[in-house]
């Protein structure tokens, strides 16, 4: 698993009843397979023993049981990721399913550094790539200065360490093109840009990072100025 915190016990228990309390969003990769389950939920837990997750919806193609999986909650600003086994699978009334999983055997909390650029109350950004020979249109869902989150509308596979170019115009006119390396492939079923990719982009001049710094420096600023707006 990728490096974080390791939890307590204690932090482990408060972090799931914060994430059932709140509903906080939730996904689902088993072990060696490159699709992942999203819009998932924790409904419930037994410490030491279970985790209950639903959100499976008849679309969705359910994973076996009796193997290892990753569950990943965003708690706030901060991803909880779990290792467990896939239990049992029970369906419930309106197809959905719920997700018995076993008490996770290993449990990191990560801290979302990344600035996302298409929060939800944000106008995705629209960017053209270049990958493994083939132009591809893709939305730009996280961008700093050493990576991208990338959003397609069909999929496909990649293989990781692929080169990529990445090309879009940034709000003034301002021409934004990036080159760097996929390093994660998901697969989101039953999303509109089901694909995403994960790019370590190449280190940059000065210069060539200003107008990428200017444009998150926006974007922060933006939806900063929406939650004050939306608690006054």
């Amino acid at each position: 698993m990728a490096s974080g915190a390791t939890l307590t016990d204690l932090a482990l228990h408060q972090l799931l009843q914060e994430a059932v309390d709140t509903q906080a969003p939730a996904s689902l990769r088993p072990e060696g397979s490159p699709r992942l389950l999203g819009d998932l939920r924790l409904v419930a837990f037994e410490a030491g023993e279970t985790l209950d997750v639903e959100g499976i919806r008849p679309r969705d193609q359910v994973p076996a049981t009796g193997g290892p999986a990753t569950l990943s909650i965003l708690v706030g600003s901060e991803l909880l990721s779990l290792d467990a086994e896939l239990l049992s699978i029970t369906q419930r009334e309106g197809g959905t399913a719920r997700l018995r999983l076993g008490w996770p055997e290993d449990a990191r909390l990560h801290r979302r550094a990344d600035v996302r650029v298409a929060a939800p109350e944000q106008a995705p950004l629209q960017v053209q790539v270049r990958l493994g020979g083939k132009s591809r249109e893709a939305l730009l869902v996280n961008l700093t200065e050493t990576g991208a989150g990338l959003a397609f509308p069909d999929v496909f596979m990649v293989d990781l360490h692929t080169p990529i170019e990445i090309h879009a115009t940034l709000p003034g006119g301002i021409p934004l093109h990036c080159t760097g390396e996929v390093r994660h492939l998901t697969v989101l079923e039953g999303q509109e840009h089901p694909t995403r990719l994960g790019v370590v982009l190449q280190p940059r001049t000065e210069e060539d990072l200003e107008p990428m710094r200017r444009f998150i420096q926006a974007r922060r600023m933006d939806r900063s100025q929406r939650f004050r707006q939306d608690g006054e």
